[in-house]
């Protein structure tokens, strides 16, 4: 005891942690892997959700966003749209992600 009356803690650098414990160095870095990819999902949703408008958009990952958007919506309107998109894009890669948006809407209406 010190001379105040309290009890001295006593720290051992390099002990050894009790086995099982919850919150060991493996499940922090999951859990920190498993919460990053849920943000990643959430800011992605909303980024194709609320530039589902962009398909004609000025800015290149805009319209992905779009494309994603529009991915998941087949209907004919949509199929109608991506065969205006398409003639319209002047970039090959998203070009090519048109065609097989487009490929994907006409299979789920058939």
């Amino acid at each position: 005891m010190t001379p105040a009356g309290r009890r001295q803690r006593v720290v051992v650098v390099g002990a050894p942690r009790r086995e099982g414990s919850a919150w060991d160095g493996g499940r922090l870095a999951a859990l920190g892997f498993l919460g990053g990819l849920a943000v990643g999902m959430v800011v992605w949703s909303r980024q194709q959700h609320r530039h589902r408008r962009g398909l004609f958009s000025r800015h290149p990952l805009r319209r992905l966003a779009a494309l994603g958007y529009l991915s998941a919506r087949p209907s004919a309107a949509t199929a109608r749209l991506l065969r205006d998109y398409i003639r319209w894009e002047a970039r090959p890669v998203l070009r090519r992600r048109g065609r097989q948006v487009l490929r994907h809407v006409e299979a789920s209406l058939e």
